[in-house]
């Protein structure tokens, strides 16, 4: 188990900046820490937060910039769940959990956007790899 938490510990910062940090605003971290949920401070503000990523702006997105953006929202998501649990176990209530309705709808949408961009391609053998790929986000 130590070997496997170590093993995490050193590929995590390698996929992480593969995955496209450029759209995170928050503090570069490293590292499993990223996905260390801290209680929040007594004096601490809710959290502020927007609107999920609509299709229409996704669609003007890469392959590339996608991906990477699926990254991040997971990252995000895998956060969020972290947070909930731990507002749980305090039997107190998580501020603004609809963060969590908008990742996994935003998440939804790349995967619908990409699934689109399928029947762009014709040759078949192109298809069942992209089709594997986005099956396999």
């Amino acid at each position: 188990m130590l070997s496997l938490a170590r093993s995490l510990q050193q590929s995590l910062p390698t996929l992480l900046h593969r995955s496209g940090a450029t759209f995170s605003s928050s503090t570069s971290l490293r590292g499993l820490e990223e996905l260390v949920v801290l209680s929040p401070k007594e004096d601490a503000k809710p959290p502020v937060t927007g609107r999920g990523w609509e299709a229409a702006d996704l669609r003007k997105k890469s392959w590339d910039d996608l991906h990477k953006l699926w990254f991040v929202l997971l990252k995000e998501r895998t956060r969020l769940q972290g947070e909930r649990l731990m507002y749980r176990a305090r039997q107190e209530r998580m501020p603004d959990p609809s963060r969590i309705t908008k990742v996994r709808k935003s998440m939804a949408r790349i995967k619908a956007v990409l699934t689109e961009r399928l029947a762009e391609h014709q040759d078949p053998a192109v298809r069942l790899q992209l089709k594997a790929f986005i099956d396999g986000l």
